[in-house]
């Protein structure tokens, strides 16, 4: 049993259709700007998700917002980009090219309890895509348009583990990519919803319970959150600054490529006076500090991390190559978090620790 085509039963306010025109053709150059940093790969084989372990805090009951950049290639079929079991609780996918989310799971009678079915995404564009209940209406929105309502209760709580290109009811995986997956306990508005569109979540904001940016790794930037790769994924990755890699004699074996402030790109310049096994990176933002990147190495998986020793709202992005291979490890920190100025460093966030 697929989650199942069902009559559609959404409203719509003629001023928000309207709103909603005239942002269908403002927002597509937005869309096309993503992803943020890194991304999740997925080839449509069943057994590769992302699995996060049930928590309460995963229920949202009180407001829901899930957000998400997708860019999938099989439209045709029903799959899922993130659930907590479909037949009891939240999930949200496409089927037949059509967005479709549950949050209340499928009860088989109509209204509440069968699928919410409204919008198109397209297929091999990254699309932007968010889920609400504001206590009162389930919405859809796709690139911040408001593409269809229905009054509806709250949703329902399960025991089940949240997962990521799947659903532990509906173990169907997309073949693409996604990117910047957040879950809220708040019902997010339009005007919030387009903000989150013009840029990476990179701190706490109220009412958000975690963020996946899957930037090299599956764990939630915010929070507790982490999530568990099974089977084979892939991250993709912002391909490296041109020019030549860095090397230094302090980490051999190893090369580099250093970015500052993705806006006006700065490839970072090697700094001479670095201690032993680091290499040490430097640059400097318009009308802030300087921007210091020290890599430490090597580790006892093989790999290397960034660690910022000091650093202010500019963002830094790392791309570490062992020499003569084709693998290339990924770190990106977008920014610091709302009123810090400093901050401890890539090494907890980048998934390669041994």
């Amino acid at each position: 049993m697929r989650p199942v085509r069902g009559a559609q039963t959404s409203g719509r306010l003629p001023g928000i259709l309207l709103l909603g025109a005239v942002l269908a053709f403002l927002l597509p150059a937005l869309a096309s700007a993503q992803p943020f940093g890194g991304w999740l790969v997925l080839d449509g084989n069943n057994a590769n998700y992302i699995e996060i372990p049930a928590n309460e805090a995963l229920n949202p009951t009180t407001g829901f917002t899930f957000e998400a950049w997708v860019k999938i290639t099989n439209a045709d079929a029903c799959v899922s980009f993130a659930g907590k079991d479909w037949t009891k609780g939240w999930w949200v996918g496409i089927c037949d090219g059509h967005f479709r989310s549950y949050l209340q799971g499928y009860t088989g009678s109509g209204g509440a309890g069968t699928p919410f079915d409204t919008g198109h995404l397209p297929i091999d564009v990254w699309t932007h895509m968010a889920v609400v209940w504001d206590g009162v209406n389930h919405i859809h929105y796709v690139n911040g348009v408001n593409v269809g309502h229905r009054a509806e209760g709250a949703p329902t709580r399960t025991t089940a583990a949240v997962r990521i290109g799947s659903d532990v009811s509906w173990q169907h995986t997309p073949a693409g990519q996604i990117d910047e997956v957040s879950l809220w306990n708040v019902g997010r508005t339009q005007a919030q919803i387009l903000q989150d569109m013009t840029g990476p979540i990179t701190g706490p904001v109220q009412g958000l319970v975690a963020v996946w940016s899957f930037n090299g790794n599956a764990r939630d930037a915010v929070a507790v959150y982490n999530g568990t790769v099974h089977g084979t994924v892939a991250f993709g990755a912002p391909a490296p600054p041109a020019g030549p890699w860095l090397t230094t004699s302090q980490i051999p074996g190893f090369q580099f490529k250093v970015r500052i402030n993705a806006g006006t790109p700065l490839t970072g310049v090697q700094e001479s006076d670095c201690i032993p096994e680091t290499l040490c990176v430097s640059g400097s933002v318009p009308g802030r500090s300087e921007v210091l990147v020290r890599i430490v190495g090597p580790k006892p998986n093989g790999y290397l991390w960034p660690n910022v020793v000091k650093f202010n709202t500019a963002q830094v992005e790392v791309w570490i190559q062992q020499t003569g291979s084709a693998v290339t490890k990924y770190y990106i920190l977008p920014g610091a978090w709302p009123g810090l100025d400093d901050l401890p460093g890539l090494y907890d966030r980048t998934g390669f620790l041994p």
